[in-house]
């Protein structure tokens, strides 16, 4: 990821703009307040839950879908674990009708919307690591894929460029809308992936350090630019991975692209070469879908190709491991592709040409899933992998699962990167929905600017707490940014929530839905989008709200009884 941006001081003239009203006399008049009879506590401690999503297929490849809890082993580090939650996910609608929000109120949360499916597939089109030959090939094939679609499926259009991710089109079933809204998705020029490679031919001069000297210029600025479009790649994935991380059942990333390396110049004959892994960038995406619960599965979007002799899947030999010398560059994108893949209960598809068979191959295993539940006793949350293994009792079954879980600890991560997680999130086009949060808006004008009167409220549920002595305590990060039409960002505040709960008034608070943070804004001229980002400290769970200025009505418009009941 990029290295954290310094803030020191900087925040200092902004922090009039926004008083955060929300503490002690917040969290004190839930101690006045008695508690309903048989209340169930909402928020949730530090006993952990890890989710398994597994696909089982007879040997003809067709679903298994009679399977029941007694039917599974799972297996931690090689020990079998007690089962505690099973359920049989398939290809549905859940039967919900949207909510109306009032004016000037906004949110992420899925409850809020229609037709929100129980498993999904989002079509990644990487414009940014494809050649643009590639990006029209692939685009023909996903409009074939398109033109068989099913009534069950529920597929989404996502397109990646520098810096950005851009919803083609929302989950839906019509594949008219769907083929239209990808007819007009133009294909990308990407200068980042010309950049990124060495000319084929060297440049010779005649005079030999002339052309050593242009030889290693064209290699360290094809380096920078490589670089570069693998941390904005892993950026993206892990947006990709906040964003859908709410959503239940099977979750499919279908990523076309045609190059990702895992590494640099590890070949290179060169003395002045960097040499480069981006084991841990890869490490980092493959984190971020693993506690989302997506599986991805990549699809190369060159085609067939020369033959290619395979290399250990970076499962086998971890991603800290380097690799064999001697390999060709398309075999480190493999390498990436299987290593995400099988991380995350994926498959990638490679070396064919029948990308529509791929992504159709990708979607069916949306149609049936387990999804098996148990709670780690090892007691060493220390941010290792941890490997899983899946089996079936019934002879003849194949399964495929996630290859395990990163056993991230729980607790404060330094200020300055906490800073940068947040910025990182507020610059999304895509809402993070880890955290469900509702944003109320209430916009005035005062001395000639524009005020906005913000009421954070977070669901509780999704709050992460644990205990210290007599106490329960956690935090919430708050990020407050304002961006331009470009997307610069203009201004941005950050606050922090600490709860430190004695027990009777812990009892009350976990009796409410949300919790709610007050504040004021004042807006520059050029901000065109308010970014509300929440963050639960302990967990690192993200959620975050877009609010387009546009869009908010003056308060003399809006009735006072618009906002729900808290």
């Amino acid at each position: 990821m990029r290295a954290p941006r310094r803030y020191g001081n900087a925040l200092s003239p902004y922090r009039h703009l926004l008083a955060l009203l929300v503490c002690l006399a917040t969290l004190a008049a839930f101690a006045q307040q008695s508690p309903p009879k048989d209340a169930p506590p909402v928020l949730r401690v530090t006993t952990r839950l890890v989710l398994v999503s597994a696909i089982v297929q007879d040997k003809k490849g067709n679903p298994v879908t009679d399977l029941t809890k007694d039917d599974f082993i799972l297996l931690e580090r090689g020990k079998e674990q007690a089962i505690s939650t099973f359920a049989l996910e398939s290809s549905r609608v859940l039967p919900r009708e949207a909510t109306t929000l009032p004016p000037n109120t906004f949110s992420n949360r899925l409850e809020n919307r229609t037709g929100v499916p129980t498993s999904i597939t989002v079509i990644l089109l990487d414009g940014l690591n494809t050649a643009i030959q590639d990006q029209a090939y692939a685009r023909q094939q996903v409009v074939k894929f398109l033109q068989q679609i099913q009534p069950q499926d529920r597929v989404a259009i996502y397109a990646m460029g520098r810096n950005s991710i851009r919803v083609v089109h929302d989950f839906s079933s019509d594949p008219t809308a769907l083929l239209a809204a990808l007819r007009n998705q133009r294909g990308r020029i990407s200068p980042e992936e010309q950049a990124s490679n060495e000319p084929t031919e060297p440049i010779t001069t005649g005079v030999q350090e002339l052309d050593d000297f242009i030889a290693e210029s064209s290699q360290r600025m094809a380096d920078f630019y490589t670089i570069d479009r693998a941390l904005m790649t892993v950026a993206a994935l892990e947006a990709l991975a906040n964003h859908l991380a709410r959503f239940p059942g099977r979750k499919n990333l279908i990523w076309v692209s045609s190059s990702f390396p895992m590494a640099i110049n590890i070949d290179n004959p060169r003395p002045t070469a960097d040499r480069r892994t981006f084991f841990s960038e890869t490490e980092s995406a493959s984190r971020a879908l693993s506690n989302a619960n997506v599986s991805i599965y990549p699809v190369d979007a060159r085609g067939l190709m020369a033959a290619i002799t395979m290399i250990p899947p970076a499962t086998m030999r971890g991603f800290n491991q380097p690799l064999r010398t001697g390999l060709e560059g398309f075999r480190y994108t493999i390498d990436t592709m299987q290593s995400l893949a099988e991380r995350t209960g994926g498959k990638a598809y490679y070396n064919r040409n029948d990308i529509d068979g791929a992504v159709r191959s990708a979607m069916d295993d949306s149609r049936v899933s387990y999804v098996l539940g148990y709670y780690p006793a090892h007691g060493k949350w220390d941010g290792h992998f941890v490997e899983l293994k899946v089996k079936v009792k019934r002879p003849g079954l194949r399964v495929r699962a996630r290859a395990g879980y990163f056993a991230d600890a729980e607790g404060k991560a330094p200020p300055e990167a906490i800073t940068t997680l947040l910025r990182e999130a507020a610059s999304s086009p895509l809402d993070a929905t880890s955290l469900g949060l509702q944003v109320r808006v209430n916009s005035v004008e005062a001395n000639g600017k524009k005020l906005l009167k913000l009421a954070v409220d977070v669901d509780t549920r999704d709050i992460t707490l644990h205990r210290e002595g007599d106490r329960w305590v956690g935090a919430l990060d708050f990020y407050f940014g304002q961006r331009s039409t470009e997307g610069k960002s203009l201004t941005g505040v950050r606050q922090t929530l600490d709860m430190h709960l004695k027990e009777d008034t812990y009892q009350r608070f976990t009796a409410k839905k949300t919790v709610t943070l007050n504040g004021d804004m004042t807006l520059k001229e050029e901000t065109v989008q308010v970014r509300v980002v929440v963050r639960d400290s302990l967990t690192g769970a993200v959620g975050s709200v877009n609010i387009p200025v546009a869009q908010l009505q003056p308060a003399d418009s809006v009735s006072p009884r618009a906002s729900p009941p808290r």
